[in-house]
Order: C-alpha cells, then structure tokens, then sequence
C-alpha cells in the first residue's frame, strides 16, 4: 500500500514546506459503541476504505454491550479486516470510561474518534494526521461534517444553521473532536469516567485548551451522518441528551456558565435573529420557522439540563 504523504514546516523556516513519507506512523481510531445494531456497519465501512496505511492503523473498538445487535456485525469484520482490530464488550461503563479505555491501549501519536454512522471521505484519517503533523500546537481537531441533502423540514432547518456557523473558527467548540493528540489527552489525565453520556469530548476538550494546547478546526477531512436525525422524536432526544450531559459540565466548572441560550425566551429571540440572517442569504420565505425550531431544540436540551440537576448529575 502507499506509504501516506505529508508535509511539515521546518524550525528554521516556517514559510518553506518539505513532503515527507511516514511509513509507520501508528495511529489508534476509536469506536465506540452503545446499541448501535447494523448502522455500524457505515463506521466499519468508511474504516477499511482509508487509504491511510493500514499496517499503521489500529482499531479499538468498546461496545456496552446492552442488547449485543452489532456483535454481529464487529465479529465479521474482525475476521476479514486487514487492519489491527481489539473488541472490548462491557457492560454500563459509560461514555468516558469506554473512551478511556481505548486511550489505555492505543498506539501512536494520534486518536482518531468515529461514530457508527460516519461516513468518512477515503483520506480522512490521512487529512487530519498530516494537520496534525503541521499543526504542532494543535490538541485536538474538528473536521467538516457536510449535510446530506434535506427532504425533512429538520434536515432543512439544520442546513439554514449551518449557514450561520463560522467556517474557520470554532467559536466555542467545546465537543466532537475526531482526532486528538494523545500527548494532550495523557497530560490532562485522560476522559473523566464519571462521565456516563454526553459531554465527555467537551470536558476532555475544556482541560485541553486550559492545559495551552489548541483547538483547531480542519476542513480538510471531511465526513457526513448517515443516520442524522430526521423526527421531531429523534431531535427531542438528541438535544435533551446534550442539555443532560452539559449539566455535568456546568458543575464541574465554575467558569463554565449556564448557558442562557437554553431560556426559553432567549431561545426564540436567537432563532429570529438567525433566521433574518439566513434570509439575507437565500430570500427562502420559510426560513422564519428557524425561530421556533431553534426554540424548540434548545427546550429540550433545557428541559435535558434541569432533569440532570434532579437527578444530581455531576454532583460530588
């Protein structure tokens, strides 16, 4: 197979740019798993298309094995892949400590994180190791999540959102990283294994960037959901989860405020403005139901929020 490319600035000038050839640079992806069925047959299938070095690659994969539906699925693929793959099955471990578990035995410099539905472009692990590679300064990196074409009003209220992010800044990105370095993930201590849900790549991502490393956004690699969510249902529970999980945050750090965007009132009035943002851009008449839409995903990850605070989430 051919050996990746890449290319680093040298010390003495940072302006003139080397390729080199890495032909054994190890790099770890990490699965991880909860009743996840066949849809992780997406993830697996995107793993064995990169065209990173396989021989250089290592799969871990954590599945909390509460129903055993992609058993299935994990056993056939470790029987055919050509990549070195380690299947952990455990039993309500929770988000950060199976997180945990793949940082305890990966191999390399970098970590690569994939969901059971990503869809990745075949040079995404190459894109975000050689950003890496230039980026030195650089813990942890985001990539550029593309929609799938909307047929839904959620699809299509999710692209008018898209419109309104930044395309080079992560203005407050605190979560979804695909690739850490695991220099910066060792020198904060590892994933919080207290942390059962949502919100384990944000507090990592918070210790990271207080530790002095940076937080970079790399449009290079790129994927898409296959499996986004597409009921109002599915958008309830996605951003009641998030609400649930940023509570944990909110008391774990003092700095870390409650987010007043999540207030019902605030949350219409943001969605307004957003919407006569949007319109500006593509004149669509419907564009103002992005007001309560943004409304109603921030209800939920409310509403998400205060059954954490009932439930003493987070609390020591």
């Amino acid at each position: 197979m051919e050996a990746a490319k890449f290319t680093i600035q040298l010390p003495d000038d940072p302006k003139e740019e080397v390729s080199v050839k890495q032909t054994c640079m190890k790099v770890t992806v990490g699965l991880c798993l909860k009743n996840s069925g066949k849809t992780v047959q997406t993830a697996l299938d995107s793993i064995s298309r990169q065209d990173y070095p396989h021989e250089a690659m290592k799969l871990i994969i954590v599945d909390e094995n509460e129903r055993g539906d992609a058993l299935p699925y994990l056993t056939e693929f470790t029987k055919k892949t050509d990549i070195k793959t380690v299947l952990y099955m455990v039993e309500n471990k929770g988000l950060g400590a199976s997180r945990q578990m793949v940082v305890d035995n990966a191999e390399g410099d970098y970590v690569v994180w994939v969901d059971d539905d990503f869809v990745l472009n075949k040079d995404f692990v190459c894109k975000h190791v050689e950003f890496m590679e230039n980026n030195p300064l650089t813990g942890a990196a985001l990539a550029k999540e593309l929609r799938v074409t909307a047929t839904t009003p959620v699809a299509t209220f999710e692209s008018y959102l898209d419109l309104l992010g930044g395309k080079n800044a992560i203005s407050g990105q605190m979560g979804g990283f695909e690739i850490f370095r695991l220099t910066a993930i060792n020198q904060v201590g590892g994933f919080d294994v207290d942390i059962k849900g949502a919100a384990e790549d944000g507090d990592i991502a918070i210790r990271i960037k207080n530790a002095g490393w940076q937080l970079s956004r790399n449009s290079s690699a790129e994927y898409y959901r296959k499996y986004p969510p597409t009921t109002w249902n599915a958008l309830w529970r996605k951003h009641f989860w998030y609400g649930y999980g940023s509570y944990f945050l909110y008391r774990k750090y003092k700095t870390h405020a409650f987010r007043w965007e999540l207030f019902f009132p605030l949350a219409f009035y943001i969605g307004l403005k957003g919407a006569l943002k949007v319109y500006k851009i593509n004149r669509e008449q419907n564009v103002f139901l992005l007001s309560p839409y943004y409304f109603f995903r921030n209800a939920a990850s409310f509403l998400g929020f205060f059954r954490a605070n009932l439930d003493r989430y987070g609390h020591k």
